[in-house]
């Protein structure tokens, strides 16, 4: 998804001094020639399998750009994908994902301190490998229904120092029930709960506004109001503002609140996190029974620990081992998934002399409705196996095996044996 988001609710928010724009020029061009002498990502500089970014540096313009508060960051995620046995047909598909955002530091760019504008611009090309699974959870998270859309444009501040608010277009999941540990992995429910009823993400963000009370950074409280017209099918990533305001949606909305903490942990243990979340939404739903209902409740929990560091003395280092355990509950009258529980473990650097390439196991189930009516009369369960391997500092190729036990709940369905790789390319 985005190459450039707010930091998370825990410890977010932008605490750098404003230089005025006329200052920020000058000191831009001498930083361009005192570095003339030093390697750039750049043609005949420095050897392309250095650069950070597949583009390079754009010949200094880039380093520039962000010397103003100017961040262009941007992607390709590609998947190949598919059965090798069971599902509903061996067949193979490639899905892609081209990503363009830019975020602008307001406070270095007008004076406007901790604020943060944002614009994410995605196009979605190539089919869903879960159409020939017959998934209910979704192996691949890039994998959706085609489209080209400005997905993400939003507005972030501070309110004193220990309110955020931010307004506008959100992806849900980069604000509440995220997961970093569980975000190397492809299959979708490690990123995210799929019992949040109609929640606003990727591919479908949506007008929203979002406040969180952090007085410290080890614990945070967060609520947000959000366009709740996804549940119905609408594709809020193609909505302006409009749709929050009952011009274009179905007049429902998703309202949310989470808590958390956080800690930094020991020498060889890392930091960890602990949150806590329930929504609640307004839509009139439609029952599995055939009936229909106002609303509808769910929660969610997320942990995630660094159980141990390879270089405890280096602050930064991620080489190690990771552990994430995240969960849901929903109402199954209305909810395909009446209660889901994914945990995995990450380890860092697990080959010698490779410090960025990983290795992860994760175990995804999902407790489908069993209500008359839903369809689903065996849970499904997905096992992933991730390989992640950092080819270059800007190239990416994960090979990937999955095995989906009773794909979508249909006991007609065999279990699936999932093949995929994916390369992610950053620009």
């Amino acid at each position: 998804m985005p190459a450039i988001t707010s930091a998370d609710a825990g410890n977010s928010g932008i605490a750098r001094r404003h230089v005025p724009l006329s200052t920020a020029l000058l000191a831009c061009l001498s930083n361009a020639l005192a570095a003339q002498e030093e390697p750039r990502d750049w043609l005949g500089s420095r050897p392309l399998h250095q650069w950070q970014r597949l583009t390079g540096d754009w010949g200094g313009t880039r380093t520039q750009l962000e010397d103003l508060g100017v961040e262009v960051a941007g992607g390709l995620t590609a998947d190949l994908a598919g059965p090798w046995s069971g599902g509903i047909r061996q067949r193979g598909t490639l899905t892609t994902l081209l990503d363009l955002n830019i975020a602008f530091d307001l406070e270095r760019l007008l004076g406007l301190p901790r604020t943060l504008a944002y614009v994410d611009a995605y196009r979605i090309h190539g089919g869903n490998p879960s159409n020939h699974v017959g998934d209910a959870q979704g192996v691949s998270n890039i994998a959706a229904n085609g489209t080209e859309q400005i997905a993400e444009l939003w507005l972030e501040t501070w309110l004193g120092e220990q309110f955020r608010a931010k307004f506008g277009k959100v992806d849900f999941n980069s604000e509440f029930a995220f997961n970093e540990l569980g975000g190397e992995f492809v299959h979708s429910t490690a990123g995210i709960t799929p019992c949040i009823l109609g929640f606003p993400t990727y591919p479908n963000p949506a007008m929203s506004a979002n406040l969180f009370y952090v007085p410290s950074e080890c614990c945070y409280v967060g609520a947000a109001v959000y366009d709740g017209a996804v549940v119905s099918g609408t594709n809020t990533g193609k909505l302006g503002p409009s749709g929050f305001f009952g011009g274009d949606n179905d007049g429902s909305y998703l309202f949310a609140a989470e808590a958390g903490v956080t800690w930094t942990g020991g020498e060889s243990w890392g930091s960890g996190r602990l949150a806590l979340g329930a929504y609640t939404h307004t839509a009139r739903l439609p029952r599995f029974d055939g009936g229909s209902q106002h609303g509808a409740e769910g929660l969610w929990a997320t942990f995630e620990q660094r159980l141990w560091r390879e270089q405890p003395a280096v602050a930064d280092d991620r080489q190690g081992l990771g552990l994430f355990v995240a969960g849901g509950l929903a109402d199954a009258r209305v909810s395909a998934f009446g209660a889901t529980l994914a945990c995995g473990c990450t380890w860092t650097g697990w080959w010698p002399g490779r410090d960025y390439d990983a290795l992860g196991f994760a175990i995804l189930h999902a407790d489908l409705s069993d209500r008359a009516g839903a369809g689903t009369p065996e849970d499904e369960t997905a096992f992933e196996l991730m390989c992640k391997v950092q080819v270059t500092p800007f190239l990416v190729v994960k090979p990937d095996l999955q095995y989906v036990l009773h794909p979508g709940g249909a006991p007609e369905i065999d279990h699936a044996l999932v093949a995929l790789l994916r390369f992610e390319c950053m620009f």
